[in-house]
C-alpha cells in the first residue's frame, strides 16, 4: 500500500521532478518545449470539423476539391509559403452524387435508407434511377445461392461481396440493384465492424465505376448489420411480397468536367540554404469517405497545424529557421505522389524524408483499444530517421505514461504530460512497428524513388471506412502528441548538421546494436530448436549478415548531413564490422554446441537460389514507367503483398538476385512468419521475372 503524501509535498517533489524528468537527446530542451507547447491538438480538430462535413471520394469528387481550397487557403493564412492547389490528371472516373432515398413502397410508405442520414447509405458509383420493384433474399449471394431463383427486374437483398453480388444478381441474371449489409455471422477483424461487432455501422463501400462483362453497374445502398437482419426478418415474415423505392441522383462529371483529376495541395517553410537539395515532406491525405474524421482527416488537420505552429515559432524568432526546406502535401492519397513524381522525377533528388500522418487522433479509450503505430523504414531504405523516430516516440511516449516507480519519484500522472484543452487525459499508447503499406509513405519508400520514409497509422482500427469514422472517436489529445511528435521528427531531420551528428551517431550506433541483438538472439534460437541444424545455421548467418549491412546504412546516412559528419559515420561503421565478427563467432560456437560437430557446414543452393546468384537486376522504368506498369505486375501466390515492392526496392545494380532474396527473407523473418509470412527464393525468382516483363527491371 502507498503512504500518501501531503499536497503540498506533492507539489514541491513534481515541480523538481519535472525539472530532471527525461529529455529527448537528439533536441535540445528549449526547443522541445516551444514546439510542444505551440502545437494545439484543439486547433487541430477545428481542422476535421470541416472536413467530416463531406463525402470527399477519389475520383474528381466536388467536396474533394472544395477541402483542397480550404488547405491552400490555411496555408496561406498561417504564413507559409509558395502555397499551391495542384490538379493532377487520374484514373479514377469522377462520380458525384447529389441525393439518395430508399424506401418501402406501398399504403403505408416507410424510409429504410437515406443519405440525409449518412451519406454511406450510397455506394460510390451508383448510378441514377428511380426504380420500384419487389425486394428479395439472396443471402450471399453466390452463383450457387442464386441457382434456381428468379432475380431479373427484383431488387435483391444481400450479405455477398458487393462486386460479386453485383456481377452474378445484375450484370448477368438481370436484377435492378442490390441491398448490401454486413453479414452478422461474420467472425471480428481488427480492420471494420464485422459481423456484431459494430452492429449499427454502415461500411463505406464502392461499384465497379467501369462496366463489368461489357455491362454498366446499377446502385446499392448499404445497411447496418441491425438494419438488414430486420428487413430480412421482415421479408420472412412477410405474407407477401415487399416492394421497394429506390431514388438514385448521381452524375459521372464534376465541376472540372468528366475527365479524370485528384487534387493535391503543396506549401512550405523554407529553409536557410537554398542549395541543401533535402526536403522534409510531411503528407496526410485528404481524399476518403463520408465523415471519415480520423482516416484521414486527423492527418491533414495535423500536416496544417504542424506547418502554423512551426512557422509562427520560427517567424517570431524562437526557432532558428532550419537548414532544409520543409514542404508540407495534402494529397489524394498515393496517387498524388505517383503522378507528382511522374510529372516530375527530378524532383526525387531534391526530398530527403517523408513523414505521413494517416490516422492520428483515435480516441485509444473506445472499442478494443487502439495504439499508435509509427512504422520504422523498411530495410533497403534504412536511414537514421529511423532512429530519429523511435527516439521522439520513446521521449513522448515515457511523458505521457504512468508508473508506480514515477509516482514513487514524484510524478503524479505523466512525467511531461501532453494534455490538449478539450481532450482526454488518456496515456500515449504509440510504438513503432514493421513497415506496412497501403497509405502515402510508401510512395516514396518504393522503387524507383526510393526516399526513405515512415507513417504514423493506428491500429487496430474498427471505425474507419464506415460512419462510425465520425468527430466523437477523436482524441484532440492523442491528435495534439501525434502532432508533436512529427513535427519534432521533422525539425530535427531538417535542422540537422554537423554539430548534431555526435548525438545522432550515439542514437543510430545504439539502437543498432540492440537490432543486431534481436537478429542474433534469432539466429541462436534457431539453431538451438530447429532439426535441420545447418539450415538454421545458414538463415542464422543471413540474419547477421542482413542486420549488420542495415545498421552500417543507417549509420552512413549521417554523412549525408555534411559539415565533415561522413567521416565520424564511416568511423562508427567500422565498429559495425566488428560486432558482426563477433555475432558470427557466437554463431558459429552454438552451432558447434548443438550438432557436436568440428565444423560449420557450406551451404548448397538450391535451383532457385543458383538462378538467383547469376542475376544482377537494375531498374530501368523512371517514375511514369511505374505509374503506368506497376500494377501490371503479376502476383506471386504465396508472397506478401509488402514484400513484393521490397524486392524491387532492394535493387540497387551491385546486389544478385541471391542477395536480393537474401535480404528481403532476412527481413521477413526478422517480424515474423505472421506478420511477413515466408519469402522463398522461387518467389523472388517469379517476382523478378514478372517485373522485367513488364519492362520495369533487366535480370542480366
Amino acid at each position: 500500500m502507498l503512504r500518501p503524501l501531503s499536497a503540498a509535498v506533492c507539489w514541491s517533489i513534481t515541480v523538481a521532478a519535472a525539472a530532471r524528468a527525461q529529455t529527448l537527446p537528439i533536441l535540445d530542451s528549449t526547443r522541445t518545449q516551444l514546439i510542444t507547447q505551440e502545437i494545439s491538438g484543439d486547433a487541430a480538430y477545428a481542422h476535421i470539423r470541416f472536413m467530416s462535413q463531406f463525402h470527399r471520394p477519389r475520383g474528381g469528387d466536388n467536396n474533394l476539391w472544395m477541402v483542397g481550397e480550404y488547405y491552400e487557403r490555411k496555408a496561406k493564412e498561417y504564413g507559409l509559403t509558395d502555397v499551391k492547389l495542384i490538379k493532377q490528371p487520374s484514373t479514377t472516373r469522377p462520380w458525384n452524387p447529389k441525393f439518395a432515398d430508399l424506401w418501402i413502397d406501398g399504403a403505408a410508405p416507410e424510409r429504410i435508407a437515406s443519405t440525409l442520414q449518412s451519406a454511406a447509405h450510397l455506394a460510390d458509383y451508383s448510378r441514377p434511377t428511380d426504380t420500384t420493384a419487389e425486394l428479395i433474399d439472396i443471402g450471399t449471394g453466390t452463383a450457387a445461392e442464386l441457382e434456381g431463383k428468379a432475380v431479373s427486374g427484383k431488387i435483391v437483398l444481400s450479405t455477398g461481396n458487393l462486386t460479386n453480388v453485383m456481377t452474378e444478381a445484375v450484370i448477368r441474371r438481370g436484377a435492378l440493384g442490390v441491398v448490401w449489409y454486413s453479414n452478422p455471422y461474420n467472425g471480428p477483424n481488427g480492420i471494420d465492424g464485422s459481423g456484431l461487432s459494430r452492429p449499427d455501422q454502415i461500411r463505406w463501400l464502392s461499384l465497379s465505376a467501369t462496366p463489368i462483362e461489357g455491362k454498366e453497374p446499377t446502385f446499392a445502398f448499404v445497411l447496418s448489420a441491425r438494419q438488414g437482419v430486420g428487413l430480412k426478418n421482415r421479408l420472412a415474415a412477410a405474407p407477401g411480397p415487399i416492394r421497394v423505392r429506390a431514388l438514385v441522383q448521381s452524375e459521372f462529371t464534376s465541376i472540372h468536367g468528366a475527365e479524370p483529376w485528384q487534387v493535391m495541395v503543396e506549401a512550405f517553410i523554407r529553409g536557410s540554404d537554398p542549395g541543401a537539395r533535402q526536403d522534409i515532406v510531411l503528407t496526410g491525405h485528404m481524399q476518403e469517405g463520408p465523415t471519415q474524421a480520423n482516416d484521414d482527416a486527423s492527418g491533414t488537420a495535423s500536416v496544417l497545424e504542424i506547418g502554423r505552429a512551426l512557422t509562427r515559432l520560427i517567424g517570431e524568432g524562437k526557432l532558428p529557421r532550419p537548414k532544409r526546406n520543409i514542404r508540407f502535401w495534402w494529397t489524394t492519397e498515393i496517387g498524388s505522389e505517383r503522378q507528382y513524381f511522374a510529372d516530375h522525377p527530378e524532383e526525387t533528388g531534391t526530398i530527403w524524408v517523408n513523414v505521413n500522418q494517416d490516422m492520428v487522433g483515435a480516441d485509444q479509450s473506445q472499442d478494443i483499444g487502439r495504439t499508435q503505430n509509427v512504422t520504422r523504414v523498411p530495410a533497403a531504405r534504412f536511414h537514421f530517421l529511423n532512429d530519429v523516430m523511435e527516439s521522439v516516440l520513446e521521449y513522448l511516449v515515457a511523458g505521457n505514461t504512468f508508473e508506480l516507480a514515477q509516482y514513487q519519484a514524484g510524478h503524479l500522472l505523466y512525467p511531461k504530460p501532453i494534455i490538449s484543452r478539450l481532450g482526454s487525459m488518456f496515456r500515449y499508447n504509440a510504438k513503432p512497428i514493421w513497415n506496412h503499406d497501403q497509405t502515402d509513405h510508401m510512395t516514396f519508400n518504393e522503387t524507383p524513388v526510393g526516399i526513405p520514409g515512415v507513417s504514423f497509422t493506428n491500429m487496430p482500427d474498427r471505425f474507419i471506412h464506415s460512419s462510425d469514422d465520425d468527430l466523437w472517436n477523436v482524441d484532440r489529445t492523442q491528435l495534439q502528441r501525434n502532432a508533436v511528435a512529427a513535427a519534432l521528427i521533422a525539425y530535427i531531420m531538417a535542422t540537422a548538421d554537423s554539430t548534431a551528428a555526435p548525438a545522432l551517431l550515439a542514437e543510430t550506433s545504439g539502437r543498432g546494436a540492440e537490432r543486431m541483438g534481436r537478429n542474433l538472439r534469432l539466429g541462436l534460437g534457431w539453431i538451438a530448436t530447429l532439426a535441420d541444424r545447418e539450415r538454421a545455421y545458414a538463415m542464422a548467418v543471413d540474419q547477421i549478415r542482413y542486420a549488420s549491412g542495415r545498421e552500417r546504412q543507417a549509420v552512413r546516412s549521417i554523412g549525408q548531413i555534411g559539415g565533415g559528419s561522413g567521416a565520424a559515420a564511416a568511423a562508427v561503421a567500422l565498429e559495425i564490422d566488428r560486432r558482426e565478427a563477433q555475432a558470427l563467432r557466437e554463431l558459429e560456437l552454438a552451432y558447434r554446441q548443438a550438432s557436436g560437430r568440428q565444423t560449420v557446414p557450406k551451404y548448397l543452393l538450391g535451383p532457385a537460389e543458383a538462378e538467383l546468384q547469376a542475376l544482377r537486376p537494375a531498374v530501368t522504368g523512371g517514375p511514369k514507367e511505374f505509374l503506368a506498369g506497376r500494377s501490371q505486375i503479376a502476383t506471386v501466390p504465396g508472397l506478401h503483398p509488402f514484400m513484393a515492392p521490397q524486392i524491387l526496392n532492394a535493387i540497387d545494380g551491385r546486389r544478385t538476385g541471391l542477395d536480393i532474396f537474401r535480404l528481403v527473407a532476412a527481413e521477413a523473418r526478422e517480424a515474423g512468419d505472421h506478420y511477413y509470412g515466408v519469402v522463398t527464393a522461387e518467389r523472388v525468382l517469379q517476382y523478378l521475372s514478372n517485373a522485367e516483363a513488364q519492362r520495369l527491371v533487366r535480370l542480366r
